[in-house]
């Protein structure tokens, strides 16, 4: 073989020995991203850690007496997601929840003149420096033209009222929470489900967005 020959094919094992190890590299990046944990998301609200957190639920009249037992429900799956998330890695700083929401609705249910105060007057009276207050203005298992489809729903919205002694003031705020459950449902609904079924995924999917506005949390793989 004549010397040309040689360093031509000299030349082509250097060029595929390249092009395989690019191909290579970017195949092994792709793993590495695959693999790699997403980033941690920051909460909107970060003044927990640190603070004792009492959580209320309310909603209104027409909700009530069709879901009674919704406001309790929903605060204790909120205060489970907050306590059960505390331990991991991405929380930081801890918080207590000494006051259970059964106690906080209680008080309520007993001072029914607090019903018509503003929340900020009524929050000192709860034991706890941090108070997650939730209203509930939608709520439902079946789809809106339906009796028979189940498509569950719930909105409301979320205040973060601070305190201080005999002083509270609300410091966040957002409106207009909006969940469906399960998230890629028809907008028909679908036969495939319960009441019960429903009310428990839709107060679950509600409670993980209260949550994530919380506390760090890192999104699933």
């Amino acid at each position: 073989m004549s010397r040309r020959h040689c360093a031509a094919r000299a030349i082509l094992y250097s060029l595929f020995s390249i092009l395989v190890l690019t191909v290579a590299g970017c195949n092994v990046l792709g793993w590495v991203a695959y693999v790699a944990p997403r980033p941690v998301q920051q909460p909107k609200y970060p003044g927990l850690p640190g603070q004792s957190v009492g959580v209320l639920v309310w909603a209104d009249r027409a909700i009530s007496i069709d879901w009674p037992s919704l406001p309790l429900d929903a605060a204790n799956a909120i205060q489970k997601k907050l306590l059960t998330n505390m331990d991991k890695k991405t929380q930081g700083e801890r918080f207590t929840m000494p006051v259970q929401p059964a106690s906080i609705l209680r008080y309520i249910e007993d001072h029914p003149e607090v019903q018509t105060m503003d929340i900020t007057e009524v929050a000192p009276n709860f034991g706890v420096t941090r108070l997650v207050y939730i209203e509930v203005d939608d709520f439902a298992t079946k789809a809106p033209a339906s009796l028979d489809l189940y498509r569950g729903s719930m909105s409301g919205s979320l205040k973060i009222v601070e305190i201080d002694g005999a002083k509270s003031k609300v410091v966040y705020e957002e409106d207009s929470i909006k969940v469906v459950f399960p998230p890629k449902v028809p907008e028909d609904g679908t036969p495939k489900g319960d009441n019960y079924r429903f009310y428990l995924g839709t107060l679950d999917a509600f409670s993980t967005e209260i949550w994530h506005r919380l506390v760090p949390w890192r999104p699933e793989e």
